[in-house]
């Protein structure tokens, strides 16, 4: 005999298949955008001591999510990933999905594409966010968010937090000479690195590395290579002389938790920090 509960996952999954065009299909113009979002949820604001129910895609959207004060979050990509946008979503995740007042994502998480679609959510309850660890960047999120939240006392706290690391981050890359500011980075750490003061002399990634792109660069006189530790390519210009690191971009990997000790653990790789 067949369950209510199996029969419900069914009927999902089967309409999913019926279903010619989704919310993101290829091409669409997104649903939502910042401006309009933001009094659409005014009345999340004061629902309750916790908030709103919130459902994200990747620890990076809620770690984006948490620091504009959000309490309540539900990460459907496992945290240990290191690809997270590439996860094959349960049914499980359906249910999930479902039962929550609003939905996070950043944009480019294929499995978060088919999510909406199996499960039929309300455009009105999907927000975007921009992922990215510079300070520009998560200011603008964490300022929209908190105000989409009502959180922006805790919104504002964050912030403080994120101003004082950075600049000890930033005046601790002052005290470097100008050959020790010259570094080769890759693709997606290169915001986060000029945002600290580095001198970025060329930029590999995120395609795979060619013999002519080695050359070109060896050319170039620099002291570090900043790697991704989530799509690392920067060994290929290794050699006596020159430091190696790589930076992780979203929380996960050696502990990290949040978006702080996310660019904490970068601080140290870098040097800038005591480990």
């Amino acid at each position: 005999m067949i369950s209510k509960y199996k029969v419900f996952l069914i009927t999902l999954l089967m309409g999913s298949l019926f279903i010619s065009t989704g919310l993101f299909a290829e091409g669409q113009k997104e649903v939502i955008d910042d401006d309009s979002s933001v009094s659409r949820y005014e009345s999340y604001a004061g629902e309750s001591s916790m908030g709103p129910t919130i459902i994200s895609s990747t620890s990076w959207v809620s770690a984006i999510v948490e620091a504009s004060g959000a309490k309540k979050i539900t990460t459907l990509a496992p945290i240990t990933l290191k690809h997270p946008p590439e996860y094959d979503f349960s049914p499980k995740d359906i249910i999930t999905a479902t039962k929550g007042d609003l939905l996070f994502w950043a944009g480019y998480e294929g499995f978060m594409k088919k999510l909406v679609s199996a499960a039929n959510i309300d455009e009105n309850k999907i927000y975007k966010v921009t992922t990215g660890n510079t300070p520009q960047l998560l200011r603008g999120n964490v300022e929209k968010i908190s105000a989409l939240l009502g959180t922006q006392k805790e919104g504002t706290l964050w912030l403080t937090s994120l101003d004082s690391l950075f600049d000890t981050l930033k005046e601790n890359v002052k005290n470097l000479s100008e050959s020790e500011k010259r570094v080769i980075v890759q693709y997606h750490q290169k915001g986060f690195i000029e945002s600290l003061g580095y001198t970025v002399v060329a930029v590999y990634g995120p395609q795979e590395i060619t013999m002519s792109d080695v050359k070109e660069i060896e050319k170039l006189q620099f002291a570090t290579i900043v790697d991704n530790y989530h799509s690392p390519g920067g060994m290929a210009f290794s050699k006596e002389g020159r430091n190696y690191v790589e930076l992780v971009n979203f929380p996960g990997p050696f502990k990290t938790d949040s978006i702080l000790s996310v660019i904490e653990h970068n601080g140290k790789e870098l040097g800038l920090l005591d480990r």
